[in-house]
């Protein structure tokens, strides 16, 4: 127990030191975020990107939603039908591969429950599945899984909704509706016909919220030299199929996952992980941190962009649009420091990855200290919420932070050598747990 010896002890010490009172002062009455800036470097940074993706487009804005995972993969598309269709910018629907994933996912997760039907309802596992069925976030494969199955379609056909920009009510309805029909399940003798009557009320809910999917539409569009144009007839999946200039089966996803009984140069899977029952599983192969950032300069050295997962809360300064520990002064503001390496965070789930984005350019320069000549001091990311900031929703993501904070990079498996791409066809070296870190969503 604390004595209140220990107490007095405390307080005495605290009220010795004079700048004490000043901290409570300034920390209590303002956001740390608006505290932590180092000034002398911000007034000197000025990011320039001699590697650089083009077009330089328009920054996207997912509002009050967790789809960055869905807005940085269409975001990485968009770049190439600019470049085939002579386009100043574009957008895919985001609320197209949204709507379907809510509804494969409640199909998938309900599928996890009958299967679970034995286990005591209490048990990690059950709880794992009932803790968050309905939640906006995913991963790589995942939304390979979708484009596959639906393809994609143009903004302009399927735009936003409310809900779709404001996804915390749709989640509140799905979860509860979820929990009931959980419950429902693992008292039913005949599941699988059950699943299909829940199933075709949450289509019915996602039209209500969403709006119903377009089965065929026409594209029209205007390209930068004021021709018209327009593609007729078409459903999402053929339109991805026949003129979208990207394959997402061509992408596999690399990890970094440095606790040591997670070896690298190996495959890994999760347990429940997923959202489309007949689709691909999720699949990583955990590589170190150098392999995967070589690989990510190399992909923008060919102008091409790359989706990545990472912890975007640690050492974010949102005023600058900056991920650099060195600009922030949590440490010299409340006196602490932050040891844990990167092992350990994960291990003790200090991080993991919360958010998606789209790396687009790096700052690179030449020196005869490494290996390649060639040393990455900052990256440039496209991020996904609206245009704030001095470089218009662009970030800055230092190469020190990309160390410690990236976990998942998409890249396509020609980049790889030989012996990775063999890596890739063997089977998984284990199946993670559902509630391991890495099976955290973006």
């Amino acid at each position: 127990m604390i004595s209140s010896e220990k107490l007095t002890s405390m307080m005495t010490e605290f009220d010795s030191v004079p700048s004490n009172r000043l901290l409570t002062n300034v920390i209590s009455s303002n956001a740390i975020s608006k505290l932590n800036n180092v000034t002398e470097k911000n007034q000197t940074y000025n990011p320039v990107y001699n590697v650089s993706v083009t077009p330089h487009l328009k920054v996207t804005n997912q509002k009050s939603s967790g789809r960055c995972w869905l807005f940085a993969a269409l975001n990485v598309v968009r770049r190439e039908m600019c470049v085939k269709y002579n386009l100043s910018n574009f957008e895919f629907s985001q609320s197209y591969l949204f709507f379907w994933d809510k509804l494969e996912r409640m199909n998938y997760n309900l599928e996890c429950i009958i299967k679970t039907k034995d286990e005591d309802v209490n048990s990690q596992l059950v709880q794992h599945l009932l803790d968050d069925p309905s939640c906006d976030g995913g991963q790589w494969d995942m939304i390979t899984n979708l484009v596959n199955k639906y393809g994609l379609v143009p903004k302009c056909v399927y735009q936003e909704s409310h809900h779709s920009s404001n996804s915390r009510e749709l989640n509140a309805v799905l979860k509860k509706k979820f929990r009931e029909y959980a419950h429902n399940l693992r008292e039913s003798d005949s599941p699988h016909e059950l699943k299909d009557v829940y199933v075709a009320e949450v289509y019915k809910l996602l039209c209500y919220f969403l709006g119903k999917p377009p089965v065929k539409f026409d594209w029209e569009y205007v390209d930068k030299d004021n021709k018209y144009h327009k593609i007729d007839n078409q459903t999402g999946l053929t339109f991805y199929q026949s003129h979208v200039p990207f394959d997402f089966n061509d992408y596999v996803c690399l990890v970094n996952d440095p606790r040591r009984e997670h070896p690298y140069h190996k495959t890994y899977t999760v347990k429940y992980l997923g959202n489309v029952l007949d689709g691909n599983r999720v699949k990583y192969l955990n590589l170190p941190i150098e392999r995967i950032k070589h690989l990510t300069l190399e992909t923008l050295k060919k102008n091409k962009s790359v989706w990545y997962g990472c912890d975007v809360g640690q050492f974010l300064n949102r005023v600058n649009c900056r991920m650099d520990r060195g600009h922030t002064h949590y440490l010299e503001l409340l006196g602490l420091s932050f040891d844990l390496d990167k092992e350990t965070r994960i291990r003790y789930r200090d991080s993991l990855m919360t958010h998606a984005m789209v790396i687009t350019g790096a700052n690179t320069s030449t020196t005869s200290c490494l290996d390649d000549g060639e040393k990455v001091n900052s990256w440039e990311v496209e991020n996904s919420w609206s245009t704030n900031g001095p470089a218009s929703g662009y970030y800055s993501m230092s190469d020190a932070w990309y160390n410690e904070y990236v976990y998942e990079v998409a890249i396509h498996r020609d980049m790889l050598n030989d012996d990775e791409r063999k890596l890739l066809t063997e089977d998984f070296h284990k199946e993670l747990n559902p509630w391991d870190p890495m099976g955290s969503l973006a």
